[in-house]
């Protein structure tokens, strides 16, 4: 089996070539990856590749493997995906392409609208453009907020609706948009195609190496980290309101059990659109509730939405002039939930509670909520 995949230095990314080379491990040496990287400064895309493979997180079956032969699984394709080539069509004859590269931003700003789009929907387009004449399966790895913002029970089907849909900023729009240019151009050529749709990424839950452990913050890790460094520089707290929807929950789902999912996934060709979701969104109150405990923040409240919001305070307006008015729609979003039957049929959605929540935020804060950057 020949595989294709972009973004292996990611938080995901690099997850899901931990499961693929477990599967050639398992598969007694069948099977290559072929992984689109870039160097990045004087380190070589190989350079970083290995640096993953042989990390502290590296999964165990992989570090008793040894790198050297692990190696001899992977090709490396050092370059950048918006100056990519078709020089090596012959190699990547009929593999499956799993684009799990993306740019998150949920940054509501208007000057940021374009490169939001730009790194993530005409790259996308750039890279099917190329590879689409020689690979098997294109594999989509989208966001389930392409949705935007929506009430009631959310299918895995986001493209033959009777409404339009309302994206809360430009990176839900490009995602979307990417899937449409995907299904289309697919149905177009003939070619396989699959939409797989994770949403707010966590920490691993799977097992017990490294358990809650993720390579990068991001979301309602950014809120704890605010406030976990504002509790340490500020002698007094002053108090911070949050615009909720009490009712509306984030859905989070570990970034291991997204990897499988779409390892154990993207062969079958039953499935076209797959959103990779918990079964049950964690209500927002209660995960604010949780986040600020652990950080040490304890003088907020909550309110309603207002459209005349005054600043009482200089914490709170630094809280909502930078990352608090991206995350804003969020909070703020009508209540819903997804239908995860499909998924769980294919891999048991692990339990999100509010211990392994918290032990969520705990971890990132032991760590100093420091993203490792290869």
């Amino acid at each position: 089996m020949k595989i294709i995949l972009t973004g292996a230095t990611g938080a995901l990314g690099s997850h899901i070539m931990f499961d693929i080379l477990e599967q050639f491990i398992s598969n007694k040496g069948d099977g290559k990856l072929f992984l689109i990287s870039r160097n990045k400064g004087k380190t070589s895309a190989k350079e970083r590749i290995n640096t993953i493979l042989s990390s502290d997180y590296t999964p165990k079956i992989l570090l008793d493997f040894g790198l050297d032969k692990l190696n001899e699984f992977l090709e490396i394709i050092d370059t950048d995906l918006a100056y990519i080539n078709d020089s090596f069509s012959e190699k990547i004859k009929d593999a499956y392409f799993i684009h799990a590269a993306g740019y998150v931003n949920l940054s509501t700003d208007e000057e940021q609208k374009d490169k939001i789009f730009n790194e993530n929907a005409e790259i996308t387009k750039a890279v099917f453009n190329t590879f689409s004449p020689f690979i098997k399966k294109f594999i989509y790895i989208s966001t389930a907020f392409s949705s935007g913002a929506r009430k009631g029970l959310i299918a895995n089907d986001f493209h033959n609706l009777n409404f339009e849909l309302a994206h809360r900023n430009a990176y839900e729009n490009a995602k979307f948009h990417s899937e449409s240019f995907v299904i289309k151009q697919c149905n177009a050529l003939n070619l396989p195609y699959q939409i797989l749709r994770p949403s707010v990424i966590g920490g691993k839950m799977l097992g017990t190496e490294n358990r809650y452990f993720i390579s990068k913050y991001m979301v309602f890790y950014l809120m704890a980290k605010f406030f976990h460094f504002t509790a340490q520089r500020k002698n007094q707290q002053e108090n911070v309101r949050f615009a909720i929807n009490e009712e509306s929950g984030l859905n989070i789902i570990p970034v291991d059990y997204v990897a499988k999912v779409i390892v154990n996934t993207f062969e079958r060709e039953d499935i076209k659109q797959l959103n990779i979701v918990h079964n049950e969104s964690f209500n927002l109150v209660n995960g604010l509730e949780l986040i600020m405990k652990e950080v040490g923040y304890s003088n907020f409240s909550i309110i309603q939405k207002t459209f005349d919001f005054n600043y009482t305070n200089s914490i709170e307006k630094l809280y909502y002039e930078s990352i608090g008015k991206h995350l804003e729609p969020y909070l703020t979003a009508p209540a819903n939930e997804y239908d995860t039957t499909l998924l769980n049929s294919i891999l048991e959605i692990p339990k999100l509670d509010a211990e392994s929540f918290t032990s969520m935020i705990r971890y990132a804060r032991l760590n100093n909520f420091k993203d490792i950057n290869v």
